[in-house]
């Protein structure tokens, strides 16, 4: 206990009550005797809390303070907040450190924490008395940096030994690495930009997963063979689209410098002779995707029966169009059969999307196994 002469505090401040409910002890807890007792009660009732830690370096302070200086006195205290916090164990808190005061004649603190509680605590100490120092007791050891430092340790070993991973986290690089050297040697003004290039395009493959889906082309499962084949078709069908529908409209615009001053004929005869062999490739398209979705069981095969039937009412919408753009006069006809086809092809396209949706729930237990895969995939 101090004297009448006024010395110096090294308190402890335990704001969530851990002594009190765990060990029963009365606070505040004050001289050096009664607080290693009740840091050793703690310890031993609950190894893992912090606040005994805290106690015990509130101790070590007092010791190594009282053996530097005979001049001036010293004490060490603990005091509790209340286990419910906020405003409760604040006002507890002010209420001990005011009866903790008034018994050792401090007018200064030595604040020793565990870390956790310092923004709460300081404001109601600094109101009563002058805060001098600060001191945390932080544990070296700690379950979750040895759990995490494991988990990366793991993850690190599964970068370097397993091919697929270590391909990336130390092939890429590599070849970096040496493609620098090389081009350092030979150019050095260029490195900056290859180096980028480099970069660029590795990040662009795997954004956008280039390199899985040049696999799949080149080593195709059924289904991916099924679509590679339609998707084949489609693209060589839409290029002799592009030079058949060309040279049908050099018959009747030879002049191609002149086509900019008929676009809306040039536009007429490009929906005449393109749209029979475009809607052809695109049915073909259409008709292999949905088989690989079928084949996948992906749900999205009702999609593609849609995506069929609207290409072909785009086919009669541009015919009729491509009359009206032909003909020197608009023809009241014509165009009522364009709006009575466009009328059709929204109500098909409607019916048709009714329809695959209500087959879609009546099939789904079929379907649902694509979602299982894929579920558990990710």
């Amino acid at each position: 206990m101090l004297s009448n002469k006024k010395g110096t505090l090294v308190l402890c401040v335990d704001r969530d009550n851990d002594i009190g409910v765990k060990t029963g002890i009365e606070t505040p807890i004050i001289g050096k005797d009664n607080n290693l007792d009740a840091a050793s009660k703690l310890a031993l009732i609950d190894p893992e809390e912090s606040d005994a830690n805290a106690i015990f370096g509130a101790v070590r302070t007092y010791n190594s303070l009282s053996e530097e200086s005979d001049k001036e006195e010293y004490e060490v205290a603990t005091i509790v907040g209340s286990e419910l916090g906020g405003i409760k164990a604040d006002k507890e808190i002010r209420k001990q450190l005011v009866d903790l005061l008034k018994k050792v004649n401090s007018n200064s603190i030595i604040l020793v924490t565990d870390g956790f509680s310092d923004e709460e605590v300081l404001p109601i100490i600094q109101s009563h008395a002058q805060i001098i120092s600060i001191k945390r007791i932080v544990v070296k050891h700690s379950e979750r940096i040895e759990e995490s430092w494991a988990v990366l340790s793991r993850y690190f070993t599964k970068l370097i030994d397993e091919p697929y991973y270590a391909r990336w986290f130390l092939g890429t690089p590599g070849i970096l690495l040496v493609a620098l050297a090389i081009l350092w040697y030979v150019a050095s003004e260029y490195v900056g930009m290859v180096f980028l290039i480099f970069i660029g395009s590795v990040l662009v493959v795997k954004g956008f997963n280039i390199d899985q889906k040049i696999g799949e082309w080149i080593f195709p499962s059924p289904p991916n063979l099924i679509r590679l084949f339609t998707s084949s078709i489609a693209i060589i069908l839409i290029g002799v689209n592009s030079y058949q529908t060309y040279i049908s409209i050099l018959e009747f615009l030879p002049e191609p410098s002149l086509w900019l001053k008929e676009i809306p004929k040039v536009i007429g005869y490009l929906m005449f002779f393109a749209t029979n062999l475009m809607v052809l490739a695109f049915c073909i398209l259409l008709a292999g995707i949905g088989i690989y979705f079928y084949l996948m069981r992906d749900s999205k095969f009702w999609w593609s029966i849609v995506g069929v039937v609207a290409t072909l009412w785009m086919r009669e919408v541009f015919l009729r169009a491509s009359d009206i753009l032909l003909s020197s006069q608009p023809i009241p006809e014509v165009i009522q059969n364009l709006i009575i086809v466009v009328g059709l092809g929204i109500a098909t396209t409607l019916i048709t999307t009714l329809i695959t949706r209500n087959l879609s729930r009546r099939f789904e237990s079929y379907f649902d196994r694509y979602e299982e895969k894929k579920d558990e995939k990710s």
